[in-house]
């Protein structure tokens, strides 16, 4: 873990540094005295690291908070907190909607800066916080049927098993056209819609029967084709909250129609990964999705995935992400044969081809479930390269 503190403040730098010299799990500090652009915080996230990040909001609370919610949108591994808040309701709803992790009290004390790094560490994790089990969702949208959300879903989640030494679950809450247990060939008797019917009543041995495994995942299966009826939303909600007292990561495939359980889910969802293909109807039906959960105060957890892309397509990133109006996350080649032979086989697709590949690629976006293979680093203090505001920071300090 690295800690990033963003400040011009020099003693305010100096106290967080001599702060986090006991903080359990701080490798190194990294001091950054300008608000950085954007595009250098994203190039963080293509390390095998995770950061920690304080944010001064003294200087300029506006671009403080266009800062984290960059971070929270594009970020997973950089978790936030806020130094110098103002204590308005304003200001501090503000800094809800940006997704600061954690809010460090004005004064405050080495503890308190402990404190803070523990559980925004235990939040990059997935480990439940102290008061409730707060497994991480991830929620798979579809613009429209068809998109390939669901085995998106499905073989995000299993790379995910793969990756990592903790099973995390995939939920397939598409209770009339779900496909993950026939494309995991699970041979259960019971599926999602058994879990929804029992939710009032579940437990640990109820559990245990409902659920099948396949590799390092655990799974609710899709829902017999028969099933029919409406499911109340508290039951929905009942489920999702006990599998997030089990499970430090949840996979869900939605169908997309936005149902009150679909928006209830999402608004439990540390990222919603909007699924669309590079045509434009795709495009124009994601455009309105886009443009629904921003009226939702949704938008902030939205990460796009092409999928299906090739060079045929005629369209150009620029033009998809200008359509889209928000950039692309993670960008799926189309690949057929893949497919088939993970279906035939009933497992994840190979990491060998260029769609595993990609699909380990977002994976590898649900952060504390996907295992660091970069050793720890020594610990020190250093000033990297940025660019802030048109001038390049190149001064080491060891």
């Amino acid at each position: 873990m690295i800690a990033a503190i963003i400040s011009k403040d020099a003693a305010l730098r100096a106290r967080l540094e001599a702060a986090l010299e006991g903080a359990a799990g701080i490798n190194s500090v990294l001091i950054i005295p300008e608000y950085p652009h954007a595009s250098d915080i994203r190039s963080l996230e293509n390390k095998n690291e995770q950061y920690v990040a304080f944010i001064d909001f003294h200087e300029n609370a506006e671009r403080a908070i266009m800062l984290a919610s960059g971070i929270n949108r594009y970020c997973p591994s950089i978790g936030t907190i806020a130094v110098n808040v103002s204590s308005s309701q304003a200001d501090m709803i503000a800094v809800v909607r940006a997704g600061i992790c954690e809010v460090l009290p004005q004064p405050f004390s080495n503890r308190d800066v402990e404190t803070a790094v523990r559980n925004v560490t235990n939040k990059l994790a997935g480990v439940p916080g102290s008061a409730v089990g707060d497994g991480v969702v991830y929620a798979f949208l579809p613009a429209k049927p068809g998109s390939g959300a669901s085995s998106l879903a499905t073989y995000s989640a299993l790379a995910c098993g793969r990756l990592t030494d903790r099973r995390p679950l995939l939920l397939d809450f598409d209770i009339r056209l779900g496909i993950t247990s026939f494309v995991l060939k699970l041979d259960s008797s019971h599926s999602i819609a058994d879990a929804l019917e029992n939710a009032a009543h579940m437990d640990q041995s109820l559990w245990t029967q409902l659920v099948s495994a396949r590799d390092n995942l655990d799974i609710l299966g899709s829902a017999p084709s028969e099933f029919g009826g409406q499911v109340p939303l508290e039951n929905f909600q009942s489920i999702l909250k006990w599998a997030r007292r089990q499970y430090a990561a949840l996979v869900v495939d939605l169908p997309g129609n936005m149902e009150d359980y679909e928006i209830a889910t999402m608004r439990q969802a540390g990222t919603i990964f909007l699924v669309c293909g590079p045509d434009l109807v795709s495009l124009h039906t994601a455009r309105q999705t886009i443009q629904r959960l921003h009226a939702l105060n949704l938008l902030d957890r939205v990460s796009v995935l092409l999928n299906r892309m090739d060079k045929r397509s005629g369209l150009s990133m620029r033009d998809i992400e200008g359509i889209l109006g928000v950039p692309i996350l993670v960008t799926i080649p189309t690949d057929e044969r893949a497919i088939r032979e993970a279906v035939r086989e009933g497992t994840g697709i190979s990491p060998k081809t260029a769609l595993g590949k990609q699909i380990e690629a977002i994976a590898r976006k649900m952060p504390g479930n996907v295992q660091n293979a970069a050793p720890p680093r020594p610990k020190n203090r250093f000033l990297s390269f940025f660019s802030v505001e048109g001038k390049v920071l190149d001064n080491w300090r060891h």
